[in-house]
């Protein structure tokens, strides 16, 4: 099964939502193998505002991923060296557009040259 809970990026900084996804996550949890990824979509433009969103979703939730979304504009995205750095949580994808098919498979060579490029 699939859980998709779209917060905006607003979710954690209101403690009674925040406990309703820790409830579907309990729901989820009784079929034993059930629940294999979590990932939290974070924009790359959000900055350090993405690392207290990650910690408070791992409290949470149990993150288990990144998905980086906005790379194909301006932003960065460099929050998830703090992000993997703090908390451990690996990028596993990229979104460089608009729809599913824009996602692919975070490459940490492309990224990092991506970051220093001129």
């Amino acid at each position: 099964g699939l859980v998709l809970a779209d917060t905006a990026g607003r979710l954690h900084t209101k403690s009674n939502l925040m406990e309703e996804l820790r409830k579907v996550r309990r729901v989820a949890d009784r079929d034993p193998g059930n629940v294999t990824e979590v990932l939290l979509v974070l924009d790359a433009t959000t900055g350090q505002n993405g690392l207290v969103q990650a910690r408070q979703f791992t409290e949470a939730t149990e993150v288990t991923g990144v998905v980086l979304t906005k790379l194909d504009g301006s932003a960065k995205g460099g929050i998830v060296f703090a992000i993997q750095s703090e908390l451990g949580i690996p990028v596993k994808l990229v979104g460089l557009g608009e729809s599913a098919e824009d996602l692919i498979d975070f490459d940490p060579d492309e990224f990092v040259d991506a970051l220093f490029a001129t």
